[in-house]
């Protein structure tokens, strides 16, 4: 039997404007010393927390603070170029690699779904590929790449301690790229909370998501992450908030693809993007681990009961089958 839930804390705040308490998750972060090295302990609380919540955090990952503080100032950089020249590095065709605006759309509690029209992306391969596409007016690659390379290279890590990749499920990732997507969060100059999310509540398809901690900035300078915005994670019932305001600690989330893979052992974290007020804007960039597409798995997960899955648990799915259902369920054409 797994342990029940303690690793939270709760915290009792009304939220401005939205009138709504929220409880405050207590991240599990693990020292990158103690999972290096193999510590026992700390691999059992990381698999618990990747149980539990579907997110962990690990701090002290050699050069990461600095590749984020200069990945968090060149989006800044970016996004403050007029619209047209972000425009000219939008996709083409079906490529979505690029600048992106207003693509996703999300299923309320009510059955309407809602644009997320405030969330801009910025989506390029890791390593680097040729169809990746570069600004010229600043460099984006460098910073891009470097940060992603050391996300993509810890979420592999973590991944084949769990068993997720390797012997265990015959799942290599080999030359298999990594989606690194850099966010910027608008503006919010509306007071009404008609949506009151930056970021529709989903699950993320792939195997596995590195994440940094969000940057806020309220009139050209960095402010504290507002009480009522942030990442929320859904526990059992309700909606917590992840309190990461380290730059020191990156963060790992499972995928819906990978509690396949593990056949529940760890769970798909469904998660949420909740709006400031006023004029503040957010910063981060978040990398998706995706499996080689011809990946073919026979899982006896809860999840096969999705449509994507096909509904027949020990039935065979690719995750191309799973990846292409995905955008056709959720992506505006």
């Amino acid at each position: 039997m797994r342990r029940s839930l303690k690793f939270f804390v709760f915290l009792a705040f009304i939220i401005s404007g939205t009138g709504f308490a929220a409880q405050k998750l207590d991240l599990t972060v693990i020292s990158y010393e103690d999972f290096s090295r193999g510590d026992p302990n700390a691999l059992e609380q990381l698999e618990q927390a990747l149980y539990d919540q579907g997110i962990v955090g690990i701090r002290g990952v050699p050069s990461y603070r600095e590749k984020v503080l200069n990945l968090i100032e060149t989006a800044r950089e970016f996004s403050a170029l007029p619209e047209e020249v972000k425009e000219a590095y939008a996709p083409q065709g079906e490529m979505f690699l690029g600048y992106e605006r207003g693509k996703e759309k999300f299923q309320r509690s009510d059955g309407t779904w809602v644009i997320d029209d405030l969330k801009v992306s910025y989506y390029g391969l890791v390593p680097d590929r040729s169809q990746n596409k570069w600004p010229d007016e600043l460099d984006l690659k460098g910073p891009f790449l470097e940060l992603g390379q050391l996300m993509a290279d810890m979420g592999e890590e973590i991944m084949f301690k769990l068993g997720m990749i390797g012997v265990s499920t015959g799942i290599y990732l080999d030359e298999t790229p990594r989606v690194g997507r850099m966010l910027y969060y608008c503006k919010n100059k509306k007071t009404d909370y008609e949506n009151p999310y930056w970021c529709g509540a989903h699950y993320d398809h792939s195997l596995f998501t590195a994440l940094v901690p969000a940057f806020y900035f309220e009139n050209g300078k960095q402010v504290p992450e507002p009480a009522e915005a942030g990442l929320f994670v859904k526990i059992g019932e309700t909606y917590q908030k992840v309190v990461a305001n380290d730059p020191d600690v990156m963060m790992f989330q499972v995928g819906e693809f990978g509690q396949l893979v593990m056949n529940d052992k760890i769970r798909a974290t469904e998660h949420r993007v909740q709006k400031a007020a006023g004029n503040v804007e957010r910063y981060t960039m978040v990398l998706f681990t995706d499996a080689p597409m011809d990946t073919v798995i026979h899982s006896t997960s809860e999840l096969t009961k999705d449509s994507r899955y096909g509904g027949v648990p020990g039935a065979p799915c690719s995750y191309r089958q799973w990846n292409d259902r995905t955008f056709e369920r959720y992506i505006v054409r």
